[in-house]
């Protein structure tokens, strides 16, 4: 299992996760932006033999970075690929003290116990509930993990 950057011809199969991975996902239209013309978008991607099965899209923006998705394919959860994403994503950060990372936000349905536990797993706490959050109506736990106090 490797982690790497993402490459233009990882597209499809990233949007085939986005698809299957979750409730509302981003039509194909959104996500050639968010891989092609964003340029605060950052995906890294999970590949084992050659196959993407799994991917972390986020945005760093000053001191803070943003989560987007975590998505794991359902063959290869239970086995610490979201964990890895995580951690990998953070040794992307700058390093410099000018630039440095405080904190991580990122918003997840309410419903999405296994991503909630992923999250609090991983040193994120609550910080509120964002009501009426999705289109579908469901609401939002909004998460934060806080990088300077570790």
């Amino acid at each position: 299992m490797k982690i790497r950057e993402v490459r233009k011809e990882d597209f499809e199969q990233v949007y085939e996760i986005e698809q299957t991975c979750f409730v509302d996902p981003y039509p194909r239209k959104h996500m050639e932006y968010e891989f092609n013309e964003n340029p605060l978008n950052k995906i890294l991607v999970a590949v084992d033999q050659n196959k993407v099965v799994g991917f972390i899209d986020y945005m760093i923006t000053f001191d803070s970075a943003t989560i987007t998705q975590v998505a794991v394919i359902k063959e290869y959860r239970k086995q610490g690929l979201a964990t890895k994403l995580l951690e990998e994503m953070e040794k992307t950060f700058p390093t410099n003290v000018e630039d440095i990372v405080e904190n991580i936000t990122l918003e997840v349905r309410k419903s999405n116990e296994a991503a909630l536990d992923l999250y609090k797993k991983n040193g994120y706490e609550i910080i509120v509930e964002k009501k009426h959050y999705y289109p579908d109506g469901e609401d939002a736990i909004y998460m934060v993990k806080r990088l300077l106090c570790q």
